[in-house]
Parts: C-alpha cells; structure tokens; sequence
C-alpha cells in the first residue's frame, strides 16, 4: 500500500469516526431535550394555583340546601349516564348532605348526592332529555360551605357520550364566582 493510500484511508476512519461521535452527541441531546420536554407540567387539568381563587371557592356563604328533586324519566326520550367528581380543592368539603344537579333549559334533570368507593368520592347522575342537541349545565350544593358553585354549559346532551372519562369520572372544576343566596 502506497502512503497516500494509506492516509486517505486513515483520513476516511477518522472522518467516519468523527461523524459517528458527533450523530450519537446529537442523539443524546435529542433524548435529554424529548425527556424533558415530555416531562413538562400540562397545567390544563391542573388546580388553580393562584391562592385567591382557591380562598374565594373555600368562602362559606349562606345558601340553603336546595330542594332539586329527580325529573320524571318516563316525560323523557333519552338518558344520559354520567359520573363526575368534584376539583381537588373541594373534595374536603363534601358531605352526605351536598347535592349534584344537571339542569337543561332551567329545568333539573338529574340530581345526586355523593357517593364514595374506595376512598374516591364521585357523583353519578343520569340526565333526562328529549334531544341529542341541548346544553347540560351543571349545579352543585356543598353543605359545609353553604354555597352553589355552577357550570354552565358543561356538555351538549349526548345519550352516546360514554359514563367516564378514560376510565374516570368527569372532572368538574368551578371557578369563583359571586355567591348566591
């Protein structure tokens, strides 16, 4: 082997060596930034952080207990059956006496109270309406607050949609809002 045969073919070890080295750097890089970016908080589900929001939904007001009572389900063409549970922040304040409504063009068409299995507190309603196509607003009373914190327009009414929400029930997060009395 001539000597400038042998350097080309030490230049070409080197060269491929150098890029193998610099792809497995890239690589790694690539995977650290993926790896942190994956682990990045998604704050769409998340509780109010601000300290304010979550005092204003904790204020005790002085509404008394409703008197929503169940719709008469045979008046109506089609159910819906869902589950919801209530914001973290709430949950500490849920008693035996605090009630769920589902309310359709101001008219409740399902009403709950809590239950409670194995230590995850949820609330199952099943909606009445004669439609696919109305807006299902939601109320809720917490007895220890004495408050009603409501949702409007939580979900159009869909006898299809299914019970839980992958395999948990329906998340509802109240915002703060005035009291009612």
């Amino acid at each position: 082997m001539k000597r400038f045969e042998y350097l080309q073919l030490v230049d070409r070890k080197t060269w491929l060596n150098a890029f193998l080295i610099n792809h497995a750097k890239l690589v790694i890089l690539l995977s650290v930034v993926t790896f942190f970016w994956g682990c990045g908080s998604d704050d769409d589900d998340a509780e109010p952080t601000d300290p304010k929001n979550k005092s204003e939904l904790l204020t005790p007001g002085n509404a008394v207990r409703p008197t929503w009572n169940e719709p008469d389900y045979h008046s109506f063409e089609l159910t819906m059956a869902v589950q919801f549970r209530l914001q973290e922040v709430l949950e500490g304040y849920v008693s035996e006496n605090d009630l769920l409504c589902a309310i359709i063009n101001d008219e409740v068409r399902a009403v709950s109270s809590p239950e409670n299995s194995e230590g995850q507190i949820y609330f199952p309603l099943v909606i009445a309406a004669n439609t696919n196509d109305s807006m299902v607003s939601i109320a809720y009373y917490c007895d220890q607050l004495k408050r009603i914190y409501t949702i409007d327009s939580w979900h159009q009414f869909d006898a299809s949609l299914p019970p839980l929400n992958n395999e948990q029930p329906y998340l509802l997060e109240f915002i703060p809002t005035e009291q009612q009395e």
